[in-house]
């Protein structure tokens, strides 16, 4: 850019934002952070942290794969008129899966969605094995294919931030940059426990019908 770059206009953004929250100001509250996702030519190692710890809430490198895209501005736009939540509240709501749309989704047919569940709780945590070994062996290759696999999984049940995290994995499995893949790693098994616990607890209450 003329007179600024991406990192020089993040840091004027969230000064701005801070500002505006110092002061009070209703329209900061009600329209909440501006999202701001990086996109660079060639994915160079410690970029991503570099990005985030700028203030950017997420990273993605060329050549652009537009599913992949799309599903980054997914997982951090909040719908239009949401009512804003703090960090640890809106995490462990989107950890619960969303029995409702899932529901709509399979045309009210608790069988099948009784069935869907129990397919995810016995195959999902041998994809989430296959990302602990790929990180162990430090294949980035095999860490972007499991966690992609695992990142439709949870999707399938709204999990918001299981999903989201499953996609930071498989950026950077893609960009073969996995020096903090141990910490997402981390978040994510939490995350998923979270949503198994969810699930499970759906299955109970739906074999005491």
């Amino acid at each position: 850019m003329p007179e600024m770059d991406g990192f020089a206009a993040t840091k004027a953004i969230r000064e701005r934002e801070a500002l505006a929250r110092a002061t009070s100001d209703p329209r900061s509250a009600a329209t909440g952070p501006i999202p701001i996702v990086a996109m660079t030519a060639h994915a160079m190692k410690g970029d991503r942290e570099r990005c985030l710890d700028a203030g950017m809430d997420s990273y993605i490198s060329k050549p652009l794969r537009p599913h992949l895209l799309f599903e980054v501005i997914e997982s951090i736009a909040a719908p239009l008129g949401a009512p804003s939540k703090d960090a640890a509240g809106a995490e462990a709501a989107a950890a619960e899966f969303d029995r409702e749309a899932v529901l709509t989704l399979v045309e009210g047919d608790q069988a099948l969605l009784q069935e869907i569940v129990g397919l995810f709780l016995v195959e999902a945590p041998d994809l989430l094995r296959a990302m602990r070994a790929a990180l162990a062996r430090r294949d980035a290759v095999a860490l972007e294919h499991s966690a992609h696999a695992l990142k439709g999984s949870v999707g399938n049940f709204g999990a918001k931030t299981a999903h989201a995290i499953a996609l930071t994995l498989e950026m950077m499995g893609h960009d073969g940059d996995l020096s903090g893949a141990p910490e997402a790693m981390a978040e994510l098994e939490t995350a998923f426990t979270r949503l198994a616990q969810a699930l499970e607890e759906f299955q109970q209450e739906s074999a005491k019908l």
